[in-house]
């Protein structure tokens, strides 16, 4: 009987941005969103460990739709927390683009980075109605509804 060769073992998946996006639905149906970066992500782009410090965030609309401004100010209404494993986490108040139901963490790229405390990231595809099809698209109106779709 003849021998076979075998295939080597998969690849590894490729490795994430450094920044996940997460979308959580309580079940009072409060939508909360966890952006979590990674401990080389926090040297990077905001000179340092960010626990403790205070951001402010701005959805994008119209062109910017699926972006997302974040900023490292003194004045920010939301926290950034201790994560595992050196990385941080900054919760907020989900938006009206995004789905009303929660999603998994996926990563964030960024788009953009002009100063060290300003980071402007491309958002999952979940994150803007017209990347999602479905119920949410029907919503915004972006997909026809009824028996003339």
């Amino acid at each position: 009987m003849p021998f076979t060769d075998i295939a080597p073992p998969p690849a590894p998946p490729p490795a994430g941005t450094g920044i996940s996006f997460g979308l959580s639905v309580s079940k009072a149906k409060i939508r909360k969103v966890r952006i979590t970066l990674r401990g080389d992500i926090q040297a990077k782009y905001f000179g340092g460990p960010v626990e403790g410090k205070r951001f402010a965030a701005q959805a994008g609309r119209g062109s910017d739709e699926g972006k997302l401004r974040l900023v490292m100010t003194d004045d920010g209404d939301l926290e950034a927390r201790a994560g595992i494993k050196g990385s941080a986490y900054i919760t907020m108040a989900g938006w009206d683009l995004l789905p009303k139901d929660k999603r998994p963490a996926a990563s964030c790229e960024v788009i953009e980075a002009s100063a060290v405390g300003l980071v402007i990231l491309k958002l999952p595809p979940f994150c803007k109605p017209s990347g999602v099809g479905g119920k949410i698209a029907e919503e915004f109106a972006l997909k026809k509804v009824g028996k003339n779709a």
